[in-house]
């Protein structure tokens, strides 16, 4: 993926939620048979472990309960290979910059 500089395409943005519910949502989530949730749809922050929704893309739906945006994990926003980034939410997003940046 190259850098969009914030703006992911829908293929973009599908392959970073499947990436994220296929491999690496099981880094941070020890028993995700509690949730009773349907991750091609849902999936909990990385961060906060609250809900996120496949639709509610922060890009397309801004500022919704639910949204997400995409995080770069080692916080390097020019490494854009899909094993650095991973859905989180936008204030999520923010806090960890502040955090770790």
């Amino acid at each position: 993926m190259s850098d969009k500089r914030g703006r992911w395409s829908k293929d973009d943005l599908n392959i970073i939620w499947k990436d994220y519910i296929n491999i690496k949502i099981y880094k941070y989530f020890n028993d995700l048979n509690k949730l009773d949730w349907d991750l091609s749809q849902e999936a909990p922050c990385p961060y906060c472990e609250e809900l996120m929704l496949k639709a509610q893309y922060q890009g397309f739906q801004p500022n919704k309960e639910f949204s997400w945006d995409v995080d770069h994990i080692n916080e390097n926003s020019k490494d854009n290979f899909i094993s650095n980034l991973q859905p989180m939410h936008p204030k999520c997003n923010k806090e960890k910059a502040i955090k770790y940046g």
